[in-house]
């Protein structure tokens, strides 16, 4: 009976924790998004710094990885974020070149005693995980910002996306731990469910039409005559599938390194690398679906 009340106890602190600890990161988040473009973009930028270096850390445990050449990796994270805002697209190509050539010259001329072909292919990893993926972002606010009707209302679509990430999170969470019984993916993320997944689909679709409306209503429909209620499904669709790969795509990292979180940043989270997981997939998808296929550009 102590066991099962103290059990009790300890799930609601945890819960309490990770509320607090969303609220608090909500808070960061939403104030630099609606702040600024820029603002926005050194906020990204941070956060994909300390992302390499959870990454890079979890590199060095195993020595795949050394202090110095994270340093490179760190600053190809910075470069791929503001890049991203003041030469978007093609600075996606510029650092990435940049990046494999360096981390090769690096360990070809600097580090020559470190087996080279894991230690460049982690070298790479991290930031283009890290910056590259957050970078997209970034690349959505000013996108929707400056270059399509949307503009001076990038933020908006930003927390759109964000806030059906989050909605799926919640919902998978609360559901899979109350009924959840069949497991999705058992040997990488035992915790996830398919019932959990199925409730985080209803509510994202279902928030995703909502929000639209919301967001339509709030702005004027003109300044977002584009965004349908196909596009909003399509959007919710991408973040129904990508959202979850994120999260078990790092859970396979966490698993191979044998670590519980990336990082202890975000009280109930974990690090960045936790709590981002789940944007690095989506918010690229989300980016050129809108650029190919509803604003046609080419």
């Amino acid at each position: 009976m102590t066991n099962g009340v103290g059990r009790a106890r300890n799930e609601r602190s945890a819960v309490v924790e990770k509320v607090i600890g969303a609220i608090v990161f909500g808070v960061i988040f939403l104030g630099t998004l609606i702040w600024g473009a820029l603002p926005f973009t050194f906020g990204v930028a941070l956060a994909a710094v300390i992302g390499s270096v959870e990454l890079f850390g979890l590199f060095e445990t195993k020595g795949q990885a050394t202090a110095t050449a994270a340093v490179l990796g760190i600053t190809a994270s910075i470069a791929y974020v503001f890049l991203a805002h003041f030469k978007p697209i093609q600075s996606i190509g510029y650092v990435t070149v940049a990046l494999i050539f360096g981390s090769f010259m690096w360990y070809m001329l600097v580090l020559k005693h470190v087996k080279p072909t894991k230690a460049v292919a982690l070298t790479v990893l991290a930031p283009m995980l890290t910056g590259l993926c957050l970078s997209y972002l970034v690349l959505l606010r000013d996108f929707a910002g400056k270059t399509t009707p949307a503009r001076n209302n990038g933020w908006y679509l930003v927390l759109y996306v964000i806030v059906l990430i989050w909605i799926y999170d919640v919902f998978a969470w609360f559901v899979g731990r109350k009924i959840g019984r069949h497991k999705m993916a058992p040997t990488i993320s035992p915790n996830k469910s398919w019932e959990g997944t199925i409730a985080g689909t209803v509510g994202v679709l279902a928030c995703s039409v909502l929000f639209r409306q919301f967001i339509q209503w709030v702005t004027g429909h003109s300044r977002f005559s584009w965004f349908s209620i196909p596009v909003a499904l399509v959007i919710g669709v991408l973040v129904v599938i990508l959202s979850p790969l994120g999260d078990l795509a790092e859970s396979l990292i966490k698993r191979d390194y044998g670590v519980k979180d990336m990082g202890k940043l975000i009280p109930g989270h974990g690090g960045i690398m936790d709590r981002f997981d789940s944007t690095f997939f989506t918010a690229p998808a989300v980016f050129y679906y809108l650029f190919y296929f509803v604003f046609k550009f080419k």
